[in-house]
């Protein structure tokens, strides 16, 4: 992952008790499933994160296309207009 705590350093001292050696152990290697399931989560936070940054940055860019037009033309806002009355009324 992104970020990652870093592990106690095994330093005791003469005197302290051992921990357990199953504490110590190395992880087991994950299957196939596991990494495939790793996988899809990061991919899926990717997209969520990518999501939240081009979703602005496209609107705000389509606001800067339009104000650098001087606006929709009125002709485009009735075409738009007329598309939405068939729509509403079934295609007929």
């Amino acid at each position: 992952m992104l970020f990652r705590r870093k592990s106690a350093p095994d330093v005791y001292a003469p005197g302290d008790a051992q921990p357990d050696a199953a504490v110590h152990q190395p992880k087991p290697k994950l299957g196939w499933l596991e990494k495939r399931d790793q996988r899809r989560r990061r991919r899926i936070l990717f997209e969520e994160v990518l999501g939240w940054i081009l979703v602005p940055a496209f609107i705000y860019l389509i606001y800067l296309a339009i104000k650098s037009v001087g606006g929709i033309p009125k002709e485009l806002i009735d075409f738009g207009n007329e598309l939405i009355g068939i729509v509403m009324k079934g295609g007929r």
